[in-house]
C-alpha cells in the first residue's frame, strides 16, 4: 500500500499471534464474536499506530486473527482487536460494543457522524456527553478521531481534531494492569500499546512514558517538534493519562557515540543493510538532518568539526561499531556490532523523574476499581480516510531528508 512501510520479515504473514482477553481491550462485541468474512473491506491498525485499508482473505477463529491483504498486495495476520469493519446496514440501532439496543435516559445510543457506528454513551471510552446526539451536533467516535488526527512524525497539534484527540487521550480503552510484559518492559503478550490500543514495536518510533511505562506511537503523540528516528530513546516522556492533560517530552543529551549509534541504527532499518559509507551516507545524513536531530549542546558544533567527531566515535568504540577494515572491506565502511538501538541513559532518566516528583505529585494511570483509565475531565469529537492520513504523513516524514526507503519491522 502506498505510504505503508514494508516489514523486513515476510514471515509475519503467519505469526503465532497471542489471543487478547476480551475484558482487557474494550472492543466491539461483533469482533469478539468473529463477525468477519472473506472479502470484507476493513481498516487495520499497523504497528506504527496508523490505519490502512485492506481486504480480509482468511478468518482464523482459533487465534482471533484475520489474514488481511493491503493495497500494496502485502498480506499480514492482524488481531481482531486491531481490525475495524464498516457499519453493517440494518445494525445502526445496535451498540457496536455491547451489541444491544436497549437504552436508558442517561445511557442513550449515539451515532458517529463519520463511520455511522452506534455506541451507548457509557460503552464509548471516554463516555459521551448527553447533548451529543442533539440536532446539529457532529460527534465522532474515538476510532474516527484517531484516524483523522494521527500521522507520521506526530499527530495534529492544532484545530478541532487535535483538541478532540487530546480529550480522547485522557483515558485508555483498556486496562494497564492485566498486560503481561517481558522482563525489560519492552513488549507485552497482548500486543496492546498506546492510546489507540494497537500493536507496536518499541524500537520502531515509540516513546515510553516514564510514569506508567506504557509505550506510545509517534503517530499518536502531539508533543514532538521533530519526527523520531528508529531506536531513539533519548527522551523523557509523560503521557496524557499520567499528566491528566497535554503530554510532556524532554530531549536528553547525546554524546557523539550516541549520535553515531542512533544514525547507524536508523539507516540499517531504513536501508536493510549493515555497512554504510562514512562520508557518502553517515556524515551526509547527519549534515542534512542536523536541525531535526535535536542534539542539545552539540547543536552548535561547526560543520567542519562534525567529520572528526563522528569518525573518532566510530573508530574508538569497538564494542559498538565495526569498520570495513576489520572484515577486509573498504575502511570507509562502518556498521553496528549488533543491530540494536543505543542504550537509553537510565541515570539521566531517573534524575529527571525525581526532579518532576519534587514539583508535581504523580497522577496514577490505573484506577483502583480496575476499570479503564479515566481522569476526571473528558470530552470528545472527530476518522478520515486512510488515504488522507497517508498524504499528511508524507509531509511529516520529509523532515528527514535523505532518510531512504523506510521499513517498520526488524
Amino acid at each position: 500500500m502506498e505510504g505503508r512501510e514494508t516489514p523486513t520479515r515476510p514471515s509475519r504473514t503467519t505469526p503465532s499471534s497471542p489471543r487478547v482477553t476480551p475484558a482487557l481491550v474494550k472492543r466491539p462485541r461483533f469482533q469478539t464474536l468473529a463477525r468477519f468474512w472473506e472479502g470484507q473491506d476493513v481498516l487495520a491498525r499497523w504497528t506504527d499506530g496508523l490505519l490502512y485499508l485492506g481486504i480480509i482473505k482468511k478468518v482464523d477463529s482459533a487465534q482471533e486473527t484475520c489474514l488481511v491483504r493491503f493495497e500494496d498486495n502485502s498480506q499480514f495476520s492482524v488481531l481482531w482487536k486491531d481490525i475495524f469493519p464498516p457499519a453493517v446496514p440494518g445494525k445502526e440501532q445496535l451498540c457496536c460494543v455491547c451489541n444491544s439496543q436497549s437504552c436508558t435516559s442517561d445511557n442513550k445510543l449515539v451515532h458517529c457522524g463519520k463511520c455511522k457506528h452506534a455506541y451507548h454513551q457509557e460503552c464509548h471510552v471516554p463516555s459521551v456527553p448527553s447533548d451529543t446526539d442533539s440536532p446539529g451536533s457532529s460527534w465522532m467516535c474515538r476510532q474516527c478521531v484517531f484516524a483523522v488526527a494521527t500521522k507520521r512524525g506526530g499527530a495534529l497539534k492544532k484545530g478541532p481534531y487535535a483538541r478532540s484527540m487530546l480529550h480522547m487521550k485522557l483515558s485508555l480503552p483498556y486496562q494497564l494492569k492485566p498486560l503481561e510484559w517481558d522482563p525489560l518492559h519492552l513488549t507485552n503478550k497482548q500486543q496492546c500499546y498506546c492510546y489507540c490500543g494497537g500493536p507496536g514495536e518499541w524500537n520502531m518510533k515509540m516513546l515510553q512514558c516514564c510514569r506508567c511505562l506504557q509505550w506510545f506511537h509517534e503517530a499518536c503523540t502531539q508533543c514532538l517538534s521533530k519526527p523520531l528516528l528508529y531506536g531513539d530513546r533519548f527522551y523523557v516522556f509523560e503521557c496524557s493519562v499520567c499528566t491528566r492533560g497535554p503530554e510532556n517530552a524532554w530531549r536528553l543529551p547525546l554524546a557523539w557515540v550516541d549520535v553515531s549509534h542512533l544514525v547507524l541504527y536508523h539507516l540499517s532499518i531504513c536501508c536493510k543493510k549493515k555497512y554504510f559509507d562514512f562520508e557518502r551516507e553517515i556524515l551526509s545524513f547527519v549534515n542534512e538532518n542536523w536541525e531535526s536531530l535535536l542534539l542539545g549542546d552539540l547543536t552548535d558544533t561547526p560543520r567542519s568539526e562534525r567529520y572528526s567527531n563522528l569518525l573518532h566515535a566510530l573508530t574508538a568504540q569497538k564494542d559498538r561499531f565495526i569498520s570495513g577494515k576489520e572484515i577486509k572491506k573498504k575502511k570507509c565502511l562502518f556498521g553496528l556490532q549488533s543491530r540494536v538501538p543505543p542504550p537509553a541513559p537510565q541515570s539521566t532518566v531517573t534524575e529527571l523523574r525525581l526532579q518532576e516528583t519534587d514539583v508535581r505529585s504523580p497522577a496514577p494511570c490505573v484506577r483502583e476499581d480496575g476499570g479503564p483509565e479515566t481522569p476526571p475531565t473528558q470530552n470528545k469529537d472527530a476518522k478520515h480516510s486512510a488515504k488522507d492520513a497517508e498524504g499528511e504523513a508524507e509531509a511529516a516524514e520529509s523532515c528527514y531528508t535523505g532518510s531512504y526507503t523506510k521499513s517498520t519491522q526488524s
